[in-house]
């Protein structure tokens, strides 16, 4: 005679556990998925997505570049082009999915329209046009959601988007050399800012080649396929004088206006001025 010495709830308990170890390892992809976005979608947010049924992966996807398809929708593309049947499927997302019509449809009818049960987050979108309101669209139409899974990985990828949309102002980034770094150290260091943030706010000794920065007075987004560089883009070059004699609160409030979400400073006097700004907020 056999005997169930699993209880309902500890069962419960126990697949409940297994699923979200398995929550976590796809958010692990979906979070590699988005970084591949870094330098190409600003102001946007960097989103990763996966999507999966019965332990397989049916298909992925991320938001690859400015006013290009969000990821869920690049994911729904790639199933819907290999004839994939995502009914059932669960969704797992780094970000909230937006419910707006913008550049892009609305991924949280795109989501509906594909008959997913479950959804997977791992941020909720501070924009105030998203807030939750996509999370609870999908509730309400009887999606299964799951939040905050891996939220604080999640986070961390978007703390210039998350700042840029709750004030209206670029991240800030201390580009400065730091104490005892050594000349190569700094100069891989400062690439790899350049091709991820969208401008640099550079001291009068800059060292840096000209051809590293566009050079135009228009938002980020507007520099042409023949200006960017493998790996990234170009930052907007800002010179340290232009924030002489003007108030650093509206200086930034200026760039916020033009889109440039993150600025990386590296003149000393500059970055003293924008803090103290900052701080105020």
């Amino acid at each position: 005679m056999r005997y169930n010495v699993c209880g309902l709830d500890w069962c419960n308990m126990l697949v409940a556990m297994e699923d979200m170890l398995q929550y976590r390892e796809y958010m692990a992809q979906a979070l590699e998925l988005a970084r591949k976005g870094a330098g190409w979608v600003d102001p946007n947010p960097l989103v990763g997505a996966v999507v999966v049924s019965g332990g397989e992966v049916l298909a992925t996807g991320y938001h690859d570049r400015y006013r290009g398809p969000h990821a869920e929708r690049m994911a729904f593309d790639y199933a819907d082009a290999h004839g994939i049947d995502l009914t059932g499927a669960t969704v797992i997302d780094t970000l909230e999915p937006c419910c707006h019509v913008g550049s892009q449809p609305a991924c949280t009818a795109l989501i509906l329209a594909h008959g997913i049960a479950r959804v997977v987050v791992g941020s909720v979108d501070p924009n105030p046009i998203v807030a939750g309101k996509g999370l609870r669209i999908l509730e309400e139409a009887g999606v299964e959601v799951v939040r905050d899974v891996m939220r604080e990985e999640c986070d961390a990828i978007n703390r210039h988007f998350f700042h840029y949309i709750t004030t209206g102002k670029p991240y800030i980034v201390d580009g400065r050399r730091r104490a005892g770094e050594s000349d190569s150290e700094y100069a891989v260091r400062r690439r790899e800012l350049y091709a991820t943030y969208a401008a640099v706010l550079a001291g009068t000794e800059s060292d840096v080649p000209d051809e590293s920065f566009a050079h135009f007075n228009g938002p980020v987004q507007a520099v042409g396929a023949d200006e960017v560089v493998i790996g990234g883009h170009r930052p907007l070059l800002l010179e340290a004088g232009a924030l002489a004699c003007t108030d650093p609160d509206e200086w930034l409030s200026e760039l916020g206006k033009r889109k440039i979400d993150s600025l990386i400073v590296e003149s000393d006097e500059a970055f003293e001025r924008l803090s103290m700004a900052c701080q105020k907020d």
